[in-house]
């Protein structure tokens, strides 16, 4: 067996076993911030990326929330990418196919992708190995402009873009191979991101639970003032979780005593 041979093989393993360790972070909810910048260093071992970011949804904008590598400096003075209106920037590639674009960042996640050209994947991801643009007319270049290969991922979550991993790089070249490999990684990363917010909003809802008044009779809950709410508006509120109704043996045998009567001698029959 080659050298070459051994070490693709040694590459792959490596990627096995940091996958999982990725997939294991990502199973922690409590700490999302935390998780992610564990993530990005899993993601330079396997890349070799001279400096990775990822955005998130803030519900505003999409703004850095884990990175490495970046400038804090350009960090704290990036401009916010749903109210920048830069000049056009025009990209040529390798087989000398243009495409201009405005924003690259805002138009990966808005989904406004050329098919025809190779820099995109099917899931809107942008990647290529020659950034060099003809002309901009921004002031101010984007961090990317010094680097030859850029990966911009999209981060998916219940069918929608809620973020971008960024990866920038002089000394690495992508493959397609390893773009597929990130955006399998990014829709765990959006389950990830999904369910810690769930999670968020499920703790602050039951740590509010503490001292709630709830009527004794009808069990609706006082809200605020004069407001009622039945108990199960008020968790849908907090926790966003839906209910079906049953009941329970105890009410079956106090409100339809014969019907319950008739159960119970099914499974005793049984």
């Amino acid at each position: 067996m080659s050298k070459a041979l051994v070490s693709e093989l040694l590459k792959k393993l490596d990627r096995e076993i940091r996958t999982k360790r990725i997939l294991s972070e990502l199973h922690n909810y409590g700490n999302l911030k935390e998780t992610m910048t564990t993530v990005i260093k899993h993601f330079m071992e396997i890349t070799d990326c001279e400096a990775i970011g990822i955005r998130l949804n803030n519900g505003q904008d999409f703004p850095y929330y884990a990175y490495e590598g970046l400038p804090p400096a350009y960090i704290v003075k990036e401009p916010a990418l749903c109210s920048m209106n830069p000049g056009e920037r025009r990209f040529t590639f390798e087989d000398d196919q243009v495409w201009t674009t405005k924003c690259l960042c805002s138009d990966v996640i808005k989904g406004r992708i050329e098919k025809d050209l190779p820099c995109f994947t099917s899931q809107g991801s942008f990647w290529t190995n020659n950034s060099p643009y003809a002309y901009c007319q921004r002031e101010q270049d984007c961090f990317y402009s010094g680097f030859k290969s850029l990966a911009f991922i999209r981060i998916i979550a219940n069918n929608e873009c809620i973020g971008l991993i960024h990866l920038f790089s002089n000394r690495t070249k992508f493959s397609l191979d390893m773009i597929l490999y990130l955006e399998m990684i990014g829709t765990y990363i959006g389950t990830a991101v999904s369910n810690c917010i769930k999670y968020a909003q499920m703790k602050e809802a039951f740590d509010s639970l503490n001292m709630i008044p709830i009527c004794s009779h009808c069990k609706k809950v006082n809200v605020e003032g004069e407001q009622w709410k039945s108990i199960e508006n008020f968790l849908f509120q907090q926790t966003g979780a839906e209910f079906t109704h049953t009941i329970c043996p105890d009410c079956m045998d106090h409100l339809y005593p014969e019907i319950s009567a008739r159960i119970k001698q099914k499974y005793m029959a049984q």
